[in-house]
């Protein structure tokens, strides 16, 4: 339901059976059309049964709480989505019959070039659960990993501002762009 994850759905909906991990009290809507099946679970005990009820090709993980700064009432969102779920999706895999478990990562994690130097806490957790993948590698070297990299996110419906946003209006303005 985030900016990476509902990209992609747009673009692989149409040829895949999809299943959509949210929970109960998610208030994103999610176009259903007879590909997608929305799995909603209330607690992660519920999702751990869910996800043994069914077979999957692939896993493309990019659930994630993002905050460049942030707030020590941050850290249960942290927690959550960045390890616990993911953690439980990766106990599953063998159940799930998984053949590529594709996550999505943050440069972030190694600021400066310097391996293991996470910039921001958000990026600490993405590392934290990398760690966590390279246990699984181990457990399950039959199912192949993919880890793809973001440096940043950019797109069409993207509203935020990001430097095509901010070039754009200021043409449109005929406003001048110090860079």
């Amino acid at each position: 339901t985030g900016f990476v994850g509902s990209n992609i759905l747009k673009n692989i909906q149409l040829n895949n059976k999809i299943y959509i991990i949210q929970k109960k009290e998610s208030k994103n809507v999610i176009l259903k059309n007879k590909n997608i099946q929305i799995l909603k679970f209330k607690n992660y005990n519920s999702l751990n049964t869910k996800l043994k009820k069914i077979k999957v090709d692939a896993v493309i993980h990019c659930a994630t709480h993002y905050k460049k700064i942030h707030n020590s009432s941050d850290l249960n969102k942290f927690a959550e989505s960045n390890i616990l779920l993911g953690n439980i999706i990766l106990e599953n895999l063998k159940n799930m019959g998984v053949k590529k478990f594709i996550n999505f990562t943050t440069t972030w994690g190694n600021s400066e070039g310097i391996l293991n130097n996470p910039k921001n806490l958000y990026a600490a957790y993405k590392n934290s659960f990398n760690c966590l993948i390279d246990f699984y590698k181990k457990k399950f070297p039959s199912i192949r990993f993919i880890d793809l990299v973001i440096v940043d996110t950019y797109g069409a419906n993207d509203k935020r501002e990001k430097l095509i946003n901010v070039l754009k209006k200021n043409y449109h303005n005929n406003k001048f762009t110090k860079i």
